[in-house]
């Protein structure tokens, strides 16, 4: 950069004009830096508002509210080693702000939360950036990365983690004799039965395991290998203590005949767990502390600037241009959310074909999805042989948090389920209409019986089973002009134990038939 630079620190050279002088631009960096981000955050208010009621609403995510206080704490703390670093405005910030605010925009489009939410930290990130300078951000690397763990997210590893406890569990009560069997992430051994839900999981250890680990291995460690290392560590070993605990628990209860571990020490055992790992690694890795060494390293600052001449120019200049690159952003959203069709959605009669006729739901057992913030909902049953098919259209349009397509709350199967509980998942390719549709299985039993659900996302027209796949439909229809229509589409039919293949034919049967029926009603609902 051809701007000249300025130092925090003040130098004892005699020319106490040029000091103060040095000392006023720092502090007009700060100003502009502090009304910037008071702008950014005023504007974005209604991501910043996402975050915390994620924060207040979620134990996972609570520590949200400590990460800001936490970050700004680590910068304090230099303050006296920050005195030597330059400090001057970054066009690089600048385009960093563009695409951070890109990516805002794009989140939004999909009603992708924790994107925009990303993106909005980026923003921040990349107005410092702008604002103080390449080097003076370089300096502050860790506190500003660590406001990542501002952003609520994890959640997707749920599915994962709670199959892989579920397979180390029944490996590990095999290994000591305890029969078992398994059905999804149901177990039954002899003195009762199990079953692996979220809590199980183990994703709430990792995320408070990977912001803590991270913050010790920056405060205790100097040199990026030590520093990754143990974030590694972070990361494995609460997996690994997870798997243990939960089988721990099934241990404990088996062999006190479901005395101990069953009831609310169920979750202090497994927090008093944690926290003995968690506390074993801190002291394993005090053993290689470096302590000796400084934070930020400290540079040759070669003297104050001769001359501050343009300082005002380009102090203002580039900060301006960085703010309007991230708050840009806001009023191309509402110019592409005024697109499309809005209000409630009005479903045209689906046409029967072939040989499949409607019939009362009745014949189906008493299921729903754990889905809400729909602007329709439509369920219909229909049947053309032994086995009835019940349909389920949820409906979305206009959507925002808490009311999209795509979030974590919204579920075939929600957890601890009452009445159903999972035993098999997977994908399929299957025929609507003409065309092969990639779609989603769940099967469930429960007290009505056993249950096949085939599920996918219906988008502009297209047809997907993959959350980020649908969020990316969802761009582009809007970014066509199109609106943000969309709909989850369930079939279902109800087998006994052994005919599971009745349930499968009908299904394929249906969407065979009836798919393009069901695809154009959903184009009439959505104006195309």
């Amino acid at each position: 950069m051809s701007a000249p630079d300025y130092q925090l620190r003040l130098q004892a050279d005699g020319d106490g004009v040029a000091s103060d002088t040095a000392v006023f631009g720092v502090r007009v960096h700060l100003i502009v830096l502090a009304v910037g981000l008071a702008l950014l955050l005023g504007v974005y208010h209604e991501t910043v508002i996402s975050l915390v009621k994620i924060w207040n609403r979620s134990d996972t995510f609570a520590h949200g509210f400590l990460v800001a206080p936490i970050s700004c704490w680590l910068i304090w703390r230099e303050r006296r080693e920050l005195r030597d670093v330059p400090v001057a405005p970054s066009l690089l910030g600048v385009f960093a702000g563009l695409l951070a605010g890109f990516a805002w925009l794009l989140g939004e489009l999909a009603s992708a939360d924790s994107v925009s939410q990303f993106a909005l930290v980026g923003m921040v990130i990349a107005l410092v950036w702008a604002v103080m300078g390449t080097r003076f951000a370089r300096a502050i690397a860790f506190p500003l990365g660590f406001l990542f763990f501002l952003v609520p997210f994890g959640e997707f590893l749920f599915p994962s983690m709670m199959d892989w406890t579920a397979h180390f569990v029944v490996a590990g009560l095999r290994l000591f004799g305890v029969p078992v069997f398994a059905e999804g992430r149901m177990l039954v051994i002899p003195s009762g039965q199990w079953s692996i839900v979220e809590g199980c999981s183990g994703v709430r250890y990792l995320i408070a395991s990977v912001v803590v680990g991270s913050l010790y291995a920056y405060l205790t460690y100097r040199s990026l290998r030590r520093r990754l290392v143990f974030v590694a560590l972070s990361v494995g070993l609460p997996v690994l203590a997870n798997w243990i605990r939960a089988w721990g628990i099934v241990m404990l209860g088996h062999f006190s005949g479901n005395r101990i571990a069953t009831g609310v020490d169920h979750v202090v055992y497994g927090w008093v767990f944690f926290a003995v790992v968690m506390v074993t690694l801190f002291w394993i890795g005090t053993r290689w502390r470096e302590d000796d060494k400084p934070m930020i390293a400290p540079r040759e600052t070669g003297g104050l600037p001769e001359s501050p001449a343009g300082t005002n120019r380009r102090t203002f200049a580039l900060p301006v241009v960085a703010l309007l690159a991230v708050l840009a952003w806001k009023p191309a959203f509402g110019v592409l959310d005024a697109q499309g069709r809005h209000g409630d959605v009005e479903f045209p009669a689906l046409q029967p074909h072939g040989a499949w006729r409607p019939v009362s739901g009745a014949q189906l057992p008493t299921w729903s999805p754990h889905y809400s913030g729909m602007r329709g909902e439509l369920r219909a049953a229909w049947q053309a042989g032994d086995v009835p098919v019940g349909l389920y259209v949820a409906y979305y349009r206009d959507q925002a948090p808490g009311a999209e397509l795509v979030n974590s709350e919204n579920r075939v199967l929600k957890s601890k389920d009452p009445q159903w509980s999972m035993t098999s998942y997977g994908e399929r390719d299957t025929l609507v209409g003409d065309r092969r549709a990639p779609l989603g299985s769940i099967e469930m039993a429960g007290s009505g019986g056993r249950l096949m659900v085939w599920y996918g996302y219906w988008i502009g027209g297209r047809w997907t089973n993959n959350d980020y796949v649908a969020k990316l439909y969802l761009v582009a229809s809007r970014l066509s002009g199109a609106g943000d229509d969309s709909a989850a589409v369930m079939v279902y039919a109800p087998y006994p134990a052994d005919e599971h293949g009745k349930a499968e034919a009908a299904l394929e049967g249906f969407l065979r038939e009836m798919g393009p029926a069901v695809d154009d009603m959903l184009a009439t609902a959505m104006g195309r």
